[in-house]
């Protein structure tokens, strides 16, 4: 298995830090399936937050 670079996992986590902080107007912006998939992002995050 190829390992990832330090650069891709930090690239990673900043759009992912970027999606968790999108409002709801920014979400109905995005196609259907990029909205789907960041919508249940945010929910995988704020499950783990409690």
């Amino acid at each position: 298995m190829k390992r990832l670079s330090a650069g891709l996992l930090h690239e990673a986590e900043e759009l992912l830090e970027k999606v968790d902080s999108w409002s709801d107007e920014e979400l109905e912006e995005l196609p259907k399936l990029y909205r789907e998939k960041a919508r249940e992002y945010q929910g995988l995050t704020q499950s783990g937050e409690e």
